[in-house]
């Protein structure tokens, strides 16, 4: 066929043929390649199949090229063939499935007590009290294998981690349980009653992931106060290091805990790079009494918009402004909602509803933090399921929403898998137990260590000295 519409098309006028073959789905763009030469190569090239997936939200999943073992990290500006998107979607579809049937490999890749953990796109990060010292081990995210083990050098605690896809950030104390000779047993995550309201020294390290130098050493100080498990917090990120940390007024002198000498803080820095830090800003939360010790602000999470921030006296959530670093809005939690996070503009939150006699249901809420409203209440209904004093677990991902029931002792640990999308739909007629596409049985008791982070590949579970990952990606 020397002459046709499409050649006829693509000589003066090649923005109609792409906007004719847009209009195709995948049926009818199939048909069209088996015309002649000319028609193949021209849809094949990948411009239009390109069109038809990203309408069906396959690329929706950040990363998802360099999981799929694409030979591109990401989306560029190069055409991609068939083949290369066809490969995507088929991926997708399988990602899609495994979420959906819980399907996925669980393999525990840790056999120590794990203090805290990250993980960017391509590494999981563990810190832990190992061999006499405290330890940081990368682990790769596909094989799950330990790549590197190094430390930070000092003798110090590390209390809290975070990372990006170029470096990584520890939060490390005085580790008063070893450095001092104590023997006797202290609870994780609490000071010794000698050591409460001492000033002492915290340390921010900045580490490049490449070289694995570290590139910053960032000195604070913060006042021994109860636990520590949310006192402090480090989280790096859309141009920001963000530490979280109670401080006392008096540096040079214990604090006494019945004065309101002490305040819950966040100290921000603008990164160019991990090498050029702009000067700190710091917002203060609020002071804290011996009345409300076990009642610190948390920081939950932040975005390239906003940071958020949980109080509990009374319970809301405080979004701050990142460009400005002013409250922008304060919303309602109703409840002391301390399980809970934020990313991508959402907030969820999960908390025990207390009923005449007792703890009836847990009510997750997902709120917009843009607006404030609350999108959706969910109900765990089951009032033997539920103990004293815990929290759910609560996390999502961009399709789904991940939830871990608060369950008595000797209960099993239950993952459920809810869709995202029909979760926060306003107009959406579902249950809350229609919301539950499957769940993932954990041979577990519960405990107070219990915590996991996920993303739309992996999810990463802690629970005593259990360190598991549940694997949803497809092997390729």
């Amino acid at each position: 066929m020397e002459s046709d519409i499409l050649s006829s098309l693509k000589g003066g006028y090649p923005h109609l043929t792409e906007k004719i073959l847009n209009l195709l789905d995948a049926c009818s763009l199939a048909n069209a390649e088996l015309v002649c030469r000319q028609w193949r190569s021209y849809i094949a090239d990948g411009r239009f199949w390109k069109k038809y997936l990203l309408s069906k939200k396959v690329t929706s999943i950040p990363n998802i090229f360099s999981w799929a073992e694409y030979s591109g990290d990401n989306e560029s500006e190069r055409q991609h063939t068939k083949q290369d998107w066809m490969k995507i979607h088929n991926f997708y579809q399988k990602l899609e499935d495994n979420w959906r049937s819980a399907s996925c490999r669980q393999q525990k890749i840790v056999n120590y007590k794990v203090e805290c953990f990250s993980m960017n796109t391509k590494k999981i990060f563990t810190a832990g009290y190992v061999e006499n010292q405290w330890n940081i081990k990368t682990w790769n995210r596909k094989s799950l294998h330990c790549e590197r083990n190094f430390t930070d050098g000092e003798k110090l605690q590390i209390v809290s981690m975070d990372c990006d896809d170029d470096f990584l950030v520890t939060m490390s104390i005085d580790d008063w349980h070893h450095d001092r000779g104590d023997h006797y047993y202290v609870t994780p995550g609490y000071y010794r009653f000698d050591t409460i309201g001492l000033p002492s020294v915290s340390t921010i390290f900045v580490r490049e992931l490449q070289s694995g130098e570290v590139i910053q050493k960032i000195l604070g100080n913060f006042s021994r106060v109860g636990s520590y498990d949310n006192i402090f917090k480090i989280c790096v990120g859309h141009g920001l290091l963000i530490s979280h940390q109670v401080v006392g007024e008096l540096p040079n002198d214990r604090v006494n805990l019945g004065e309101d000498v002490l305040k819950s803080r966040l100290d921000i820095w603008r990164m160019a790079n991990a090498r050029e830090f702009e000067a700190k800003s710091t917002v203060c939360l609020v002071p804290i009494s011996e009345l409300n010790l076990y009642y610190y602000p948390v920081l939950i999470g932040h975005d390239e918009n906003y940071i958020v921030v949980h109080r509990s006296n009374p319970p809301r959530f405080e979004i701050i402004s990142t460009s400005s670093l002013n409250l922008t809005r304060t919303i309602d939690a109703f409840d002391d909602c301390r399980s809970a996070k934020y990313k991508d503009g959402l907030i969820v939150s999960g908390f025990p509803q207390r009923g005449t006699r007792g703890r009836s249901c847990c009510i997750i809420r997902i709120w917009d933090a843009e607006t404030g409203l609350c999108l959706r209440e969910i109900q765990e209904p089951d009032p033997k399921l539920y103990g004293n004093g815990y929290h759910h677990l609560v996390g999502f991902t961009t399709n789904y929403l991940i939830t871990v029931p608060d369950l008595s002792m000797f209960k099993k640990r239950v993952i459920k898998i809810r869709d995202l999308s029909a979760a926060i739909d306003l107009h959406s007629n579902q249950t809350s137990a229609s919301t539950v596409l499957a769940t993932l049985k954990r041979d577990l008791d519960k405990s107070r260590c219990d915590c996991f982070i996920v993303d739309d590949f992996q999810l990463v579970y802690f629970h005593e000295q259990e360190f598991v990952v549940y694997s949803f990606a497809p092997q390729v």
